[in-house]
């Protein structure tokens, strides 16, 4: 979900709530992946993978990380968040719209 400020609203269920500030985000894109981490592991890139049915469509790079509480509690932070939107094109046009972000 994208704020009236330009933020970024990232959820999964009940197990994860990440809020990321607009003046955080660096860069957005449509981008297809299909990870193979567990649901928000943070890999050695500092890159997030939230996938739903297997795959991600958006990429999110941010300014400085943003720190979250992972399922079970484990904290985490991460620079780069890859996130499935069903409508990437539209997400994407929002935020770039919402925060004044360019591609990459």
């Amino acid at each position: 979900m994208i704020g009236n400020d330009g933020s970024l609203h990232l959820r999964y269920g009940s197990l994860l709530d990440i809020r990321i500030p607009a003046d955080r985000i660096a860069s957005v894109r449509q981008d297809r992946k299909f990870p193979t981490s567990r649901l928000a592991a943070v890999d050695e890139n500092g890159v997030a993978d939230l996938a739903v049915g297997g795959q991600t469509t958006i990429t999110v790079e941010l300014t400085e990380p943003v720190g979250y509480v992972r399922a079970l509690g484990k904290p985490a932070e991460a620079h780069t968040f890859r996130f499935y939107a069903e409508d990437a094109t539209s997400a994407v046009t929002a935020l770039r719209a919402a925060g004044g972000i360019h591609s990459r």
